[in-house]
């Protein structure tokens, strides 16, 4: 009886103190006021402190289960990335001028009717997809969104002003890879600025602060945008790659001979 006793006393979580106490001593919960957007909301809930997870960023948690604060959240599901930003027209312009030149060069080339026929074998997947949903059977609903978003665009923009900014895109991906965090946030991007080509997800409202319209653009599903972006990337990324390589080989070209010249210069007696 005594080895049972002795093992009983082994056993018994009460010898090191309440195991409530002590879980509570290792994750306090706090009482204090969190004041957001919408008042005192966390008060009454006694949620724990988190911080945001983003590197650098010290802002509290925007609920007990985020790993991210608001402004971080809101990143990750409109960029792709907590930390990535949002390719403007401005920043897109310079390579949109690239590819417009190398095009303007090249007119018969066999590249850009290949490339205008991809995206039209993307719109008819695209309408393959949907009429698969409508017969009744079951799929993936953010490829059903990023389908529908597809057939949308299709009578709004021509192939070639497609090709042409996703050839930019993926020629600023190539040259510049530090605007894009990571794959996902390029997808991202990606469905962004073709969606911006037409003014279908585009939405008006009065702001009464400034006494006019503003432009409200509407944001695709998260995961439906991705959906979008792998698409693009996959038919019409190739163009990219390529202009992105004559475009180093012309500037790699200019640099040569400009270093040619310079020693050609420096032997003059």
């Amino acid at each position: 009886m005594s080895g049972v006793s002795s093992l009983a006393r082994a056993c018994d979580l009460t010898l090191f103190g309440d195991p409530i106490a002590r879980a509570r001593s290792y994750f306090p919960i706090t009482t204090a006021k969190h004041w957001g957007p919408y008042g005192d909301g966390y008060k009454s809930l006694r949620i724990m402190d988190r911080t945001c997870q983003a590197p650098g960023c010290w802002a509290q948690a925007a609920s007990s289960f985020a790993a991210y604060c608001r402004s971080h959240r809101t990143a990750l599901r409109r960029h792709g990335a907590v930390d990535q930003k949002a390719i403007t027209q401005a920043q897109l312009k310079p390579y949109l001028n690239l590819v417009k030149v190398r095009i303007a060069k090249n007119p018969d080339n066999q590249a850009w009717q290949t490339l205008d026929n991809r995206w039209r074998v993307l719109v008819q997947q695209a309408q393959d997809i949907i009429a698969h949903f409508e017969s009744g059977k079951a799929g993936n609903k953010y490829e059903l969104m990023a389908a529908r978003e597809v057939v949308k665009l299709a009578p709004e923009v021509s192939p070639r002003d497609v090709v042409e900014v996703v050839g930019a895109m993926i020629m600023m991906r190539i040259m510049e890879p530090r605007c894009f965090k990571s794959d996902e946030a390029l997808w991202m991007q990606l469905a962004r600025r073709v969606r911006g080509l037409t003014d279908l997800h585009v939405g008006e409202c009065w702001d009464h602060t400034r006494q006019r319209l503003r432009r409200r653009y509407r944001e695709l599903s998260p995961k439906a945008a991705l959906w979008l972006g792998h698409w693009l990337a996959t038919a019409l990324g190739i163009a990219g790659q390529g202009l992105a390589k004559a475009e180093q080989a012309e500037r790699d070209s200019r640099a040569n001979e400009s270093r040619e010249l310079k020693e050609a210069l420096s032997k003059l007696v």
